[in-house]
C-alpha cells in the first residue's frame, strides 16, 4: 500500500504526464507559430493543473 508521500508523488507524476500530453496535442513543442487561442488554452490548462496539484497536495499532506 502506498503511504501519503507515495500518493503525493503519484499525483504529481500524473499531473506532469497530463501536462505533456496536452502540450504535445496543442503543438506547444512544434516549431510552427502558435495562434492566440492555443496560447490562451495552454495557459488555462496550466492554471488548472497547478490548481489540481495544490489541492491534491493539501489533501494528501493534511488529511
Amino acid at each position: 500500500m502506498l503511504g501519503k508521500f507515495g500518493i503525493l508523488i503519484t499525483l504529481l507524476i500524473l499531473v506532469f504526464v497530463f501536462y505533456l500530453v496536452i502540450s504535445f496535442g496543442a503543438g506547444r513543442f512544434s516549431k510552427n507559430e502558435k495562434n492566440e487561442k492555443t496560447k490562451k488554452y495552454l495557459r488555462s490548462v496550466n492554471i488548472l493543473l497547478i490548481l489540481v496539484a495544490v489541492v491534491g497536495s493539501i489533501l494528501v499532506l493534511f488529511l
